[in-house]
């Protein structure tokens, strides 16, 4: 019943209006998410206020990693190449069947928005405890400097076959991993999500689930529980976003003068298929928690 008022609320308020400067999602979209085996997929990186968004081109200089896990958790992952100015930003040939994992690390950026700019992000990401902190520190205020990262992972299932890496860990630093197999799921499904930071679980973070219904955007959130995880009802098919950003102040031993404060946002992106496709199996990667 809570999961049916949270898709009832979500539609009433799908977003036409824009949100806030700073507040863009960041998700990798493979140009297929089914591939069929040994095609060539294309991925491509995306940032925006929610769907359809913008593909970014290929950039080095910005992002620590960006490589695919294959089905077999016991397998490395491999880097996946490109020359910078590609869009997309790299091609992936899938030679195995099932559920690989596609994971992307970005550097840090720097940014500074107003106070009142600030205090809004703050607030539609769901960190009141940061709120909190200013308020305590007096710098509610105060203009927002902030260094932040960007976490993504996507699920690809190739060859028809939805067992692999749809739960394994790919060592990011924030990491949303799916309790259930997303890939073997079917639109209506009820689908939880456990979120991980160096390996552990994080409690009480603002979860939002993305998806596009005629055309807008749907988002919909939870807080994770006190073993991190969140569940979600995603009632319709297609490309399902689930996004956090996790906040820090920054330590003082890091000797820093140009931000206050360290954020690292994180995604999981995949494709849900529609309720009368027929069942897939659910068979977790070998190794996999």
């Amino acid at each position: 019943m809570r999961n049916t008022r949270l898709w009832a609320v979500a539609i009433s308020s799908l977003v036409a209006s824009a949100s806030i400067a700073m507040a863009h999602e960041f998700w990798i979209q493979p140009v297929s998410f089914r591939p069929e085996l040994n095609s060539e997929v294309g991925v491509r990186l995306m940032v925006g206020d929610g769907f359809p968004g913008e593909a970014r081109a290929r950039d080095s200089k910005k992002f620590e990693r960006l490589d695919v896990l294959g089905p077999s958790s016991e397998g490395k992952a491999v880097a996946i190449d490109g020359k910078d100015g590609d869009e997309p930003v790299g091609v992936i040939k899938l030679a195995r069947p099932g559920v690989h994992a596609i994971a992307y690390r970005g550097r840090e950026t720097t940014i500074e928005l107003e106070a009142q700019k600030f205090e809004d992000y703050l607030r539609e990401e769901g960190l009141d405890a940061i709120i909190q902190k200013r308020a305590e520190l007096g710098e509610s205020k105060a203009a927002g400097r902030e260094g932040y990262s960007r976490c993504a992972k996507s699920l690809v299932t190739a060859g028809g076959e939805s067992s692999g890496a749809w739960n394994a860990t790919s060592g990011l630093k924030v990491e949303i991993v799916p309790t259930a197999n997303p890939c073997a799921a079917r639109a209506g499904d009820s689908l939880g999500f456990r979120l991980i930071r160096d390996g552990k679980p994080v409690q009480n973070a603002k979860l939002t689930a993305l998806t596009q219904v005629a055309g807008s955007t749907v988002r919909m959130t939870s807080r994770t529980d006190d073993r991190g995880e969140a569940n979600f009802t995603l009632r319709s098919p297609g490309l399902w976003v689930i996004n956090v950003v996790l906040m820090d102040r920054v330590d003082p031993a890091a000797n820093r003068s140009d931000v206050d404060w360290i954020s690292i946002w994180s995604s999981l992106s995949f494709e849900l298929a529609p309720s009368e496709s027929p069942p897939r199996t659910d068979k977790p990667a070998a190794g996999t928690p």
